[in-house]
């Protein structure tokens, strides 16, 4: 069931970033990537995205401490959704230039999102306008995130600021790294693996997360 709820949010969200590429700003007109190719074909690439900057809209069922965004945002109340989080971000190549926008959504485990070392299914939608749209699947883990960092910044009141960089990324393919499911204009027929990256840099109860998050391609195909 939570699979099914998953796609079909993950599918508002497609359509939302979709129609939010049309905007001004994110035109039609393909950026050219910045990328290497291998030994064996593939092609690395490396999108990101710097929170709070380049946030679009953020909304979850009320399982992690800080609020949706922007105001009047709906947050997830019925019970399939409620371990549901959802964000919608710009994305930047490796020079900085917004190339696009992701949707990503998380289906978080039961239980206390903030204790010991979770895992969790993610789900990514890269719009890349003038290329085309990417989707990736990941298992990701927090690294005891919330013991080490969220509730000793509730518990003191003061925000948290330092430098927590790791690699979320564990699984489900092979190595701990995720998996590249397809896509649709240069990425039709596009298969491979990446790994996100988040180098945390502050934490606050009213703001969030703010920093740097990585992903890091390895595309194979056309």
């Amino acid at each position: 069931m939570w699979r099914t709820a998953g796609i079909a949010m993950l599918a508002g969200a497609i359509a939302t970033a979709t129609a939010l590429h049309l905007l001004p700003g994110f035109g039609s007109t393909r950026i050219a990537p910045i990328e290497t190719v291998n030994a064996d074909d593939s092609r690395s690439e490396t999108l990101h995205f710097l929170l709070p900057e380049d946030g679009v809209a953020v909304t979850h069922g009320g399982n992690v401490p800080f609020p949706a965004a922007p105001p009047g945002v709906a947050t997830f109340t019925e019970d399939a959704l409620k371990r549901g989080f959802a964000l919608l971000v710009r994305v930047r190549d490796a020079e900085g230039r917004v190339v696009g926008l992701a949707a990503e959504l998380e289906v978080h485990p039961q239980g206390d999102m903030l204790a010991g070392n979770l895992e969790w299914d993610t789900d990514w939608i890269l719009v890349l306008p003038g290329r085309g749209i990417l989707a990736l699947q990941q298992v990701e883990h927090s690294d005891e995130l919330g013991p080490r960092v969220i509730n000793p910044t509730l518990a003191s009141g003061q925000d948290w600021v330092g430098d927590w960089t790791i690699q979320t990324t564990v699984g489900p393919g092979p190595g701990g790294r995720g998996v590249i499911l397809g896509g649709s204009g240069e990425f039709a027929g596009s298969t491979g693996s990446f790994v996100e990256v988040d180098q945390l840099t502050r934490f606050s109860a009213t703001m969030g997360l703010a920093g740097k998050v990585e992903l890091q391609l390895q595309r194979k195909g056309p």
